[in-house]
C-alpha cells in the first residue's frame, strides 16, 4: 500500500515539474518575442506600420552625392518640377482642380490621366514644365506641394561604368561605385513627402487622411568625393565617344596615382538597365577594369625591364634584323609586323620599332624566370584594387611559350587598369605609388569626415632601370611605331601594341597604347585599348594623341 501511494507521489511530483518547465519554456518564448518585438525588430516592425498607415513619394534617392576632386557633382545634377496632390483633394474636386490648372496651365485631361495612371496611390505625382509663382501658397493650403524631385543619374552622365548603377526597387548599388560603396552612401540626404492615411505620426501629432508632411536630409549624411577630374572626364568620353569600336580609356596622374579619368565604350543609360538584358554588345561591361585583354607589344616594357634589371643587356645592345627569327627546331618562325626587315638596331631602335626578333633573343638571353620575376616587381601578377567589386586581375598562364612571351601574345592578360599602373611607375621614375579612386567622405557643407587610403604601399622600383627606359620611350613617339605623334606639343613617351585575339571564332586586333604626357616632366599616365572586330582593327595613336591635345 505504501510503496503504491510513493508511486502515486512520484508520478505528481514529476507531473508538476514538466508543468513548471512547460511553463518556463512558453514564458520564455514570450518574453523573447517580447524582445524580439520591441528591440531586435524595432526598426522593422515600425517600418511594416508605418508603410500601412502612411504612402511616401521620394524626392531623390535617398543615397549619398557623388563629387569629382573639385567638389563638382557626378550624380544627382538633374531635376524636374513636380506637384504632388493627395488624392483625396483633388478626387471630385473641382474648385481644386481648376486652381490646379491655373498655377500649371496643365489641361483637365492631363491631370485625370495622372490621377487614374495612380489611381492606387494616396499622392498623385504630376510632372509640370512650370508653376505660377503666385499661386504656389495657396496651393500648399490645399495640402498640394510643388517639389523639385532630384534624379540620381541625368541622361547625359559622366562616368557611368565607374559609377554603376542602382537597383531602384530596394535602392541598392548593383555594380560599380554603388556597389562597392552601398553601405556608405544609402540612407543619406533622404527628402520625401509623406500621406499620412489616418492616426498619429511619430511626433504625436494628429494627421487626418491626405495631409502631408515633409521630411529633408539630415545632419548624418555622408556624401563620397573621388579624384576623378570631371572636366579631363568630359573631354575624354567625347572623344571616346567617335570611336565606335569598344575601347577603355585610364588617365592617372603620374606622382600622386590618381585616377583622373576612366571611360569605357559602348556606353549605356543608368536610368534603363533593362533594356540591356539581352544585349551581347557588353555596354554594361566596365572595359578599363573588368576586362582582361592580351597585351600584346605593350609587354615588351616587361621584359625590357627584366633585361634592364639583371644587367643582361644595356644601352649597348646590338642586334640585326631579317625580319623573322626561328623560335623551334621545328622550323618555327617568329615575324615581325608585315615581315618588315629593320636590319642593324641599337636597343633604342629596337623598342622604337617595336621589333618582335630583337625581343625574342632580349627574353632568350633573360630567361622566362627573370621575366616573370619582372612581372612580380611591377605588380602585373595582382590586381590594382582601386575597391571596385568587378575588378579582375591578370591571366598569367603557367606554361606560355617563350616567343608569345617576348611579345605578349597568346593567353596572358591584363587589365587596361593594370597597364596603366606601371605606365604611371616608370613615368614617375620608378616611384611606384598605388593607383586609386576615393578621395574622402565629406558632409553636406564638404568637411571631411573620412580620408581614403589604398590598401598598397608606395615603393621605389629600380629607379635607374625605369628612367632608361622612360627615355626608350621617348623615341618610340618621336621615330618608332608611334611617330604619328612627334609634333604632339609638349611632347610624350608611348609603348604601342597589337594584341592578337579572337571573336566567335573571327581572328581580331585590339590597339594598344599606353604613355606618359608631356614628356619632360610627366603629369598624366595614359592608357587606351581599342578592341579589333572582324571588320576592322584600329590604332590607339590618334585617339593617344587627341586626348593628350585636350589635356592642356
Amino acid at each position: 500500500m505504501r510503496r503504491r501511494k510513493n508511486t502515486t507521489n512520484k508520478i505528481i511530483k514529476r507531473r508538476i515539474l514538466l508543468f513548471f518547465i512547460m511553463s518556463m519554456i512558453v514564458f520564455g518564448g514570450l518574453i523573447y518575442k517580447i524582445y524580439s518585438i520591441t528591440i531586435l525588430k524595432n526598426d522593422e516592425y515600425k517600418s511594416k506600420i508605418a508603410s500601412q498607415s502612411t504612402e511616401t513619394i521620394k524626392l531623390n534617392s535617398g543615397r549619398g552625392l557623388i563629387y569629382d576632386r573639385n567638389n563638382i557633382l557626378l550624380t544627382d545634377k538633374e531635376n524636374k518640377k513636380v506637384l504632388l496632390v493627395p488624392k483625396d483633394v483633388v478626387s471630385g474636386n473641382f474648385k481644386t482642380v481648376s486652381l490646379i490648372k491655373e498655377a500649371t496651365n496643365l489641361s483637365e485631361k492631363e491631370i485625370y490621366k495622372a490621377v487614374q495612371e495612380q489611381i492606387s496611390s494616396q499622392i498623385i505625382e504630376i510632372e509640370i514644365d512650370k508653376v505660377d509663382k503666385s499661386k504656389v501658397d495657396e496651393l500648399k493650403k490645399n495640402n498640394i506641394l510643388v517639389k523639385e524631385k532630384t534624379l540620381r543619374y541625368s541622361e547625359n552622365n559622366l562616368l557611368t561604368h565607374l559609377l554603376g548603377y542602382i537597383k531602384k526597387s530596394d535602392n541598392i548599388g548593383v555594380s560599380g561605385i554603388e556597389k562597392s560603396m552601398n553601405d556608405e552612401l544609402k540612407n543619406s540626404n533622404s527628402e520625401y513627402v509623406s500621406v499620412f492615411k489616418a492616426g498619429t505620426n511619430n511626433s504625436g501629432l494628429t494627421y487626418l487622411k491626405g495631409s502631408v508632411e515633409e521630411v529633408n536630409s539630415s545632419e548624418d549624411d555622408k556624401n563620397l568625393k573621388l579624384t576623378i577630374d570631371s572636366k579631363i572626364q568630359s573631354k575624354v568620353e567625347k572623344i571616346m565617344d567617335e570611336v565606335e569600336n569598344p575601347s577603355a580609356v585610364v588617365i592617372s596622374d603620374v606622382k600622386s596615382g590618381e585616377i583622373l579619368a576612366m571611360c569605357s565604350r559602348p556606353n549605356f543609360e543608368q536610368n534603363d538597365i533593362s533594356s540591356y538584358a539581352k544585349s551581347n554588345n557588353g555596354e554594361l561591361q566596365n572595359r578599363a577594369l573588368g576586362v582582361t585583354y592580351p597585351p600584346g607589344s605593350v609587354f615588351k616594357l616587361v621584359v625590357l625591364f627584366a633585361a634592364l634589371n639583371n644587367n643582361i643587356i644595356d644601352e649597348n645592345y646590338v642586334h640585326t634584323c631579317t625580319g623573322s627569327i626561328a623560335v623551334s627546331s621545328k622550323g618555327d618562325v617568329l615575324n615581325c609586323n608585315n615581315s618588315t626587315v629593320h636590319g642593324v638596331e641599337t636597343l633604342s631602335d629596337a623598342v622604337a620599332n617595336s621589333c618582335n626578333t630583337a625581343f625574342y633573343d632580349i627574353a632568350k638571353r633573360t630567361g622566362e624566370d627573370k621575366i616573370f620575376e619582372a612581372i612580380k616587381t611591377l605588380h602585373l601578377d595582382e590586381k590594382v584594387d582601386i575597391g571596385i567589386d568587378e575588378e579582375k586581375n591578370s591571366k598569367i598562364p603557367n606554361n606560355i611559350s617563350l616567343s608569345n612571351l617576348a611579345i605578349g601574345q597568346a593567353n596572358m592578360e591584363f587589365t587596361p587598369l593594370q597597364i596603366n599602373q606601371i605606365t604611371q611607375a616608370i613615368a614617375n621614375n620608378g616611384t611606384y605609388n598605388p593607383l586609386y579612386i576615393y578621395d574622402s567622405l565629406v558632409d553636406d557643407s564638404m568637411k571631411s569626415i573620412k580620408t581614403y587610403k589604398t590598401n598598397k604601399k608606395s615603393e621605389i622600383i629600380s629607379p635607374y632601370t625605369m628612367t632608361r627606359i622612360k627615355e626608350m620611350m621617348k623615341q618610340v613617339s618621336k621615330n618608332g611605331t608611334a611617330k604619328l605623334l612627334s609634333d604632339l606639343k609638349g611632347g610624350c613617351g608611348v609603348k604601342t601594341g597589337t594584341a592578337q585575339s579572337s571573336s566567335n571564332g573571327n581572328k581580331i586586333s585590339h590597339g594598344w597604347i599606353t604613355g606618359f604626357y608631356p614628356e619632360d616632366n610627366p603629369k598624366y599616365a595614359i592608357t587606351i585599348i581599342i578592341e579589333g572586330t572582324k571588320e576592322e582593327s584600329k590604332s590607339a595613336i590618334p585617339t593617344f594623341k587627341e586626348i593628350c591635345e585636350n589635356l592642356k
